[in-house]
């Protein structure tokens, strides 16, 4: 195949993978509702768990990692293409996840294609988020700060690590696609929130209020 086919193929691959929404889906089979009304507004695990089921994680969280995070840069190697296609592949996958062409653009957070792709491309990185976010958790109880954090350190660990750039360019990536979710989210606005405390909210707790349980429970009677 032409190599110039062989990455545009790819690319393709790798948003419009991400793009398939798994917990929309599984949210309109099990229950008839659209996660874009309930809870966190996303398209997510996390909002599979609050208002779908605890079961229901585990098929959309294997999904997200596995096939929509991992093989993007898998299929890239298939294809022998270089390590800029691997990574613009895989962020591509993150960013369809986040904001997917099948639900007019309005996805989930990212997390779980990430860890996929990571199992992918830097499980060093991935360790290091593991670490981070699961220790900052457990000192805090806040997660969504602590996976901020975890997420900006990655490009200093690639880089102490001392790979190739791109992989610095990667961790980058998914540091600018978490920023950019969280700040845009799926509304533009929360009635009741000033601007500046929605932007907050949203950069630090990745939600529009401060209640943690009020905001993932709102909203939760089926359509």
């Amino acid at each position: 195949m032409d190599e110039r086919i062989a990455i545009a193929f790819v690319l393709a691959y790798g948003y419009l993978l991400g793009s398939i929404p798994m917990s929309y889906v599984t949210g309109r089979l099990v229950k008839g509702i659209d996660l874009r009304k309930v809870g966190s507004g996303t398209v997510g695990a996390s909002n599979v768990w609050y208002n779908v089921g605890h079961a229901w994680i585990f098929p959309v969280s294997l999904f997200d990692v596995f096939v929509k995070g991992m093989s993007p840069a898998l299929v890239a190697r298939a294809f022998d293409l270089d390590l800029d296609v691997q990574v613009l592949a895989s962020l591509l996958a993150v960013a369809g996840h986040n904001w997917p062409v099948f639900l007019k653009f309005q996805g989930g957070r990212g997390i779980a294609p990430t860890v996929g792709m990571l199992l992918a491309m830097g499980r060093l990185e991935l360790a290091v988020f593991m670490v981070v976010s699961t220790a900052g958790w457990q000192l805090t109880q806040s997660s969504a700060v602590w996976v901020l954090i975890a997420f900006a350190t990655m490009p200093l660990v690639s880089l102490w690590l001392g790979r190739p750039t791109e992989y610095a360019g990667l961790m980058a990536g998914v540091l600018v696609i978490t920023i950019a979710k969280r700040l845009a989210s799926n509304s533009l606005s929360s009635p009741g929130v000033s601007f500046p405390r929605l932007m907050l909210n949203r950069l630090l707790f990745d939600r529009d209020i401060a209640d943690h349980d009020v905001w993932m429970t709102r909203n939760t009677a089926s359509e």
